[in-house]
């Protein structure tokens, strides 16, 4: 069923202010990425297309769970705008009238809460879980029967919607009003998908990408970020949906049509004690990946605070006499290489080895710390 079209601008030129975009100007693409509606899948296909260093991707530190969810670091697209980059003269050459393909995907909001909450706390997400909202009281516990998941679920479901003053993440992109991260009253878009016409929109995009010399072949999209749990009817109690379906009532309004639960409410849940310790291993490993990236962090903490002394001490005039000439040094491995345990102990290895080289300079550099340990050194402070 197509989504009825609303009264959109006939251009981007007031879409200034939204954030939550990807422009691909040399395929005159634009995406609207909202949490939880087959975002991962799109990105990659979006990166394939636009010619995006995979490597850069799979090889930057981040607490993301796995390879694939580094695509939502931003920083390490190239030539891919938000709207929001870009000046008032191309916002308004951005139009379809004007041969640009401008999209987004919606989905229930029912079940897409449900996802979200699984994959960011459920299954304890390194960033959300461990990072974000570390210590919440409202934070799921790690299951031991369906009894337990649908009690922290309702939990959850209160504080989300009590709004922004219950504590929650309502704010939050993945758990946001879809039509909040749309704008529809400035994004001039080409159409707007349900999450059920995956293969609509990549039919339309190959077609597109036709129109502007780009000949791809068949676009699919990979499942990612899975959750562990299907949706039956014990989820979505009378009380549970109808503050659901409050809380985002401005997509029910516009889209609302477009979803039923029947499906869902027509069959039981069926979870069981594989599908717990399914949940209890994820958490597990997230953990540990949380674990991994503080230490990161701390080791560069530490090396910015060496860095920083050093420089004071430049300034205060303790220049060497001259520069000491050091011997070729060989080249590192990169960090790509190393995985798991080997990641942990290369980071420590090179963290301890820059800590000793920054204290030896700073031994040549200051009057009095020759001959001095870092120990020794803190006491005579």
């Amino acid at each position: 069923m197509k989504i009825a079209d609303l009264a959109s601008p006939a251009t981007a030129a007031q879409a200034a202010e939204v954030r939550n975009t990807y422009v691909l100007p040399r395929q005159k693409i634009v995406f609207t990425s909202i949490g939880k509606n087959a975002c991962t899948s799109i990105k990659w296909l979006l990166a394939e297309i636009s010619g995006q260093d995979v490597e850069s991707f799979r090889s930057h530190p981040s607490a993301e769970p796995s390879r694939r969810m580094l695509i939502h670091n931003r920083k390490l697209w190239q030539n891919t705008p938000r709207l929001s980059d870009l000046d008032a003269g191309t916002l308004g050459t951005i139009s379809p009238s004007n041969g640009w393909f401008v999209f987004g995907v919606v989905r229930d909001p029912r079940l897409r809460l449900f996802s979200a909450w699984q994959s960011k706390f459920l299954v304890g997400d390194p960033i959300y879980f461990h990072r974000k909202w570390a210590g919440r009281d409202w934070l799921p516990r790690t299951p031991t029967s369906p009894e337990e998941v649908l009690a922290d679920w309702a939990r959850f479901v209160d504080v989300l919607t009590a709004g922004r003053g219950g504590g929650g993440p309502a704010g939050d992109g993945h758990f946001a009003p879809q039509t909040a991260r749309l704008r529809e009253d400035l994004v001039p878009y080409s159409r707007v998908y349900e999450i059920s016409e995956i293969g609509q929109l990549t039919g339309d995009l190959t077609d597109h990408l036709v129109t502007v010399g780009q000949h791809v072949g068949e676009l699919t999209l990979a499942r990612e970020n899975d959750t562990p749990l299907a949706a039956g009817r014990e989820v979505f109690p009378d009380e549970i949906r109808q503050k659901i379906e409050r809380h985002y009532a401005a997509d029910f309004d516009r889209f609302g049509a477009l979803w039923s639960l029947e499906k869902v409410m027509s069959r039981p849940i069926s979870w069981t004690e594989q599908s717990m310790n399914d949940i209890a291993a994820r958490r597990a490993v997230h953990e540990r990946i949380a674990d991994l990236r503080e230490m990161v962090r701390e080791a560069n903490r530490n090396a910015i605070a060496l860095e920083r002394e050093l420089l004071a001490a430049r300034r205060r005039g303790r220049e060497p006499a001259a520069d000491v000439r050091r011997p070729p040094q060989a080249v590192p491995t990169p960090l790509a290489h190393y995985r798991g345990n080997d990641l942990a102990r290369e980071l420590g290895r090179r963290g301890r080895r820059r800590l000793r080289r920054s204290w030896r300079r700073l031994q040549r550099r200051l009057p009095g710390m020759a001959g001095t340990s870092a120990r020794e050194q803190r006491a005579a402070r």
